[in-house]
């Protein structure tokens, strides 16, 4: 066994004593210089050493744990010797070890920020909370406050090289994640006043039944309703709510035109219940409404499905212009709001009846509320004059052996025990949106993509798919970086730098190989069919997110990754092989 001779009259330091030695070889910081120094260009690469377990409590955006035990390890892979480097921990000592160890390691612009986390918070500099903030204690005019409430921006995970990094999540085009208001809001229902409605007189159960009514109402005046010309009918998600409108438009005469910028939700859904035309889209990925309007003279269409904004590229057409369009021809106009809804505000009634939406669909996983909730907002007489969608408890009035009669809607086609629970917390996260006020959340996010889209632009070497308007798109980005293919690129942003987005069609085939054929840009791995990388923004999202995305796709531009990856598609046992190929498409993991 190895031993170190120590003198024998040698003073044992402290650790307050060796901090504080430390100090007198490093440079430090104060917080107001570190908030000066993140705001410039070239700002440093701040690094918390503190314990994953406190970095998970809250740390200054933007920041990267690196726990001490691992730094001397982790920080080759994000930094090199010139970089300017700003540590800090708790309070101020952990991180002048750290410096004064990467002083010795070579790194010559590394400071340590005096006081650590706790002079930042004095200082007021930008957190991101990982509790999810405190009951009751959002500023919903306050977008730091906001992405406080979102427990999820406290979420790190480990990297390829070993580094704990926080989440970005870019995902939401897929699904959001609730604020925890809302996850109280769903909790406190669940234990506490968890009970049928529409059932039984006591106490607990019409106070349910009180609350789920309020609900409809709710969502009707999100998007411009009137529940007494209106109805809202909840469903279990956006593929359901387009079946219900497939099915209440099913028995009148003509076909139903859907685009090529459809989700198979507002796709298939139609083409099983009867004939459907296809609208075209350009070769930049708009509708074409040349098209659109040579259809409507030459077939009898009594439907016009389309999307708010396209699942695959954000943009959204021109919806007050094809409703209009669609009445002048007869037509009824649903859409498809999925992409919509939480991002710009929406008024199904608008001030001319002519250019009023009749069927609006969306689901709450797609704004910020739980999984297995959505609704369809449609004219009350359209969906009265229809069969119920499905009979059951719930639906009818009365029942005899020979026959039934049922209800209006929306309980008519409402069949079952309702998802209680989830109607009620969609209802809060709508209330919440409003707050912060949609035409709000519309800025920030447009903000946002102004800074990602003409940096992705002046990189070079990359596809971005879709129209270059961003005033005519929702906070989605789809790319292809040349020569990686989409899988290999996403795979790095999320084993690497802790970016999730999404790779593959997005279930929008048609429409996304409507975009490889005329844009290009793709790179082919083994079978897997032409696809790309799509990134998506949402409201707790911020400046520090876009700059991570940015140094992530920069990294696969410059073929400076370093993980191993393999695809997990090929290869394998049949039952797999069936999951590869679902509508999840193929996809990649990676080791170090």
């Amino acid at each position: 066994m190895s031993t170190i001779s120590t003198p024998p009259n040698a003073h044992v330091r402290s650790f307050d004593e060796l901090c504080a030695e430390t100090r007198g070889r490093i440079t430090e910081m104060g917080p107001a210089a570190l908030r000066e120094a993140l705001g410039q260009a070239g700002a440093p690469k701040l690094l918390d050493v503190r314990e994953p377990w406190e970095f998970a409590e809250g740390h200054v955006t933007g920041a990267i744990n690196v726990p001490r035990g691992g730094l001397e390890k982790g920080i080759a892979a994000m930094a090199g010797a010139n970089d300017r480097i700003a540590l800090y921990c708790q309070t101020g000592k952990r991180s002048a070890l750290a410096a004064d160890t990467l002083a010795r390691m070579g790194y010559r612009n590394v400071v340590s920020v005096a006081g650590g986390i706790e002079a930042c918070k004095a200082a007021a500099l930008p957190m991101v909370s990982g509790a999810g903030g405190e009951p009751g204690g959002v500023d919903h005019g306050d977008w730091a406050s906001i992405r406080a409430d979102f427990g999820i921006t406290g979420r790190v995970v480990r990297t390829a090289s070993g580094v704990e990094r926080s989440l970005v999540y870019l995902d939401h085009a897929a699904s959001t994640h609730p604020p925890s208001t809302v996850v109280r809001a769903y909790a406190q229902f669940l234990e506490r006043e968890y009970a049928n409605v529409h059932r039984a007189t006591y106490a607990l159960a019409r106070a349910a039944t009180d609350r789920f009514d309020r609900a409809f109402h709710t969502c009707s005046e999100f998007v411009g309703g009137n529940l007494n010309e209106g109805c809202v009918v909840f469903t279990a998600n956006t593929t359901q709510g387009c079946d219900l409108v497939a099915h209440a438009v099913a028995h009148l005469p003509g076909k139903v035109m859907v685009t090529d910028l459809e989700h198979h939700s507002n796709d298939l859904t139609h083409r099983r219940r009867g004939e459907v035309v296809r609208a075209r889209i350009t070769h930049e990925g708009r509708l074409d409404l040349d098209h659109v309007e040579e259809l409507f003279r030459r077939e009898r269409i009594k439907l016009l499905s389309v999307c708010g904004a396209a699942n695959v590229t954000g943009w959204m057409p021109p919806l007050r212009r094809l409703a209009r369009l669609a009445h002048e021809h007869g037509a009824l106009i649903a859409v498809d709001a999925a992409q919509l809804v939480a991002h710009v505000p929406i008024d199904v009634r608008a001030g001319d009846p002519a250019e009023s939406i009749d069927f609006l669909i969306t689901a709450g996983h797609k704004a910020y509320a739980p999984f297995g909730i959505g609704f369809v907002y449609a004219k009350r007489a359209i969906l009265d004059a229809a069969e119920p969608y499905m009979p059951g408890g719930g639906t009818a009035a009365t029942v005899t052996e020979g026959g039934a009669e049922f209800l209006h809607s929306p309980d008519r086609h409402q069949g079952g025990t309702p998802n209680i629970a989830g109607a009620i917390a969609f209802a809060e996260m709508l209330r919440y949106l409003s707050t912060v006020g949609m035409q709000r959340v519309r800025e920030h996010e447009l903000e946002l993509m102004r800074i990602a889209w003409p940096a992705l632009k002046a990189m070079g070497g990359m596809t971005l798919y879709g129209p270059d308007a961003l005033d005519e798109r929702v906070g989605i980005i789809t790319f292809n970086v040349d020569g990686v293919n989409d899988m290999l690129t996403a795979a790095v942003l999320g084993e690497e730098f802790g970016v999730a987005v999404r790779n593959g069609r997005f279930c929008a085939h048609v429409h996304a190989a409507n975009l490889m054929r005329n844009q290009g840009g793709f790179t082919i791995a083994g079978e897997t069919p032409p696809s790309a990388v799509r990134a998506s923004f949402g409201i707790y999202n911020d400046r520090a997110d876009v700059e991570r995305l940015l140094e992530a796709i920069r990294a696969v531009h410059d073929h400076k990754w370093i993980g191993t990856y393999r695809q997990r598609s090929s290869g394998m046992v049949e039952a797999e092989r069936q999951w590869g190929g679902r509508c999840a498409d193929a996809w990649m993991e990676g080791t170090a």
